[in-house]
């Protein structure tokens, strides 16, 4: 049996990999309250032993963020915009690979899917994560949230 970090160490992983791949600072939060904001949502595949499925919830505004960090462009240009799906899935794949190497018990290599961004609403959002056995909810000095889980996949 696989054993996954716990909502802890997902959490500091998430905060000390937006740091360092985006310039991004954010901390430890007790829920997931952006506010009416639109949001992102990152799914990516982990297969091993077992499947398992990283989501990644922002909101707009910091995959935006993201999107300017990674990109060094201005946040506030219509390039960051237009990029904030595509740099939230890219940094999604940073973090896949961070959980894939802190996971305990895996038989075999763990291959590691290809993101995949949707716009969704938060109804949607949140039935989504509903599923996780591990989540962590962290807030950004300026306000933007992101949420971070892991949950077994999905039988297909």
């Amino acid at each position: 049996m696989v054993e996954v970090p716990d909502n802890r160490r997902l959490g500091a992983l998430a905060g000390k990999l937006l740091a360092d791949a985006a310039f991004v600072f954010a901390e430890p939060s007790s829920g997931f309250d952006p506010k009416n904001k639109s949001l992102y949502l990152a799914k990516i595949a982990l297969t091993s032993s077992e499947r398992w499925e990283l989501l990644v919830l922002a909101d707009g505004d910091l995959a935006k963020a993201l999107a300017a960090n990674l990109l060094g462009i201005d946040e506030e240009s219509e390039e960051a915009q237009k990029s904030s799906p595509e740099a939230l899935g890219e940094w999604a794949n940073i973090v896949a690979g961070s959980v894939a190497a802190e996971c305990k018990g895996i038989k075999g290599p763990c291959r590691i899917g290809i993101p995949v961004v949707t716009a969704e609403p938060s109804v949607r959002a949140a039935a989504c994560m509903c599923r996780a056995v591990r989540r962590a909810n962290l807030v950004t000095e300026n306000g933007q949230h992101l949420a971070i889980a892991l949950r077994p996949a999905e039988a297909s």
